[in-house]
């Protein structure tokens, strides 16, 4: 039986960022966005994960000083069949080279 493989959609994620550090990401950041949280002034930033992003990505993060619990590396996919298999690409190896982070998963499985 041949295997279904899955490339999800990886994005790296700014879970705590303050106004300025948000507006910071979006101009730094080729495809960067953020999104206001339920906090009052604290914001979600978020891209996704391409080869030509990662020196910024590291830059911001360096700069900024994100904290290793500030982030997080978000791998969602959608499974048309249970057999499927979700193989990660190796960017998300790469990054996490540099920065440390949590690795988040959400998988949907569309049976």
């Amino acid at each position: 039986m041949k295997q279904n493989n899955i490339i999800p959609n990886v994005r790296f994620r700014f879970l705590n960022l303050d106004k300025m550090q948000a507006f910071t990401l979006s101009r730094e950041v080729e495809g960067a966005s953020y999104r206001e949280l339920a906090v009052a002034g604290r914001y979600e930033g978020s891209v996704d994960l391409k080869e030509q992003r990662l020196d910024a990505l590291n830059i911001f993060f360096v700069r900024q000083q994100i904290a290793l619990d500030e982030c997080d590396i978000f791998v969602s996919a959608n499974l048309p069949y249970q057999d499927s298999v979700v193989v990660t690409p190796s960017i998300v190896n790469r990054l996490l080279k540099h920065i440390d982070c949590q690795l988040t998963f959400s998988i949907v499985n569309c049976d």
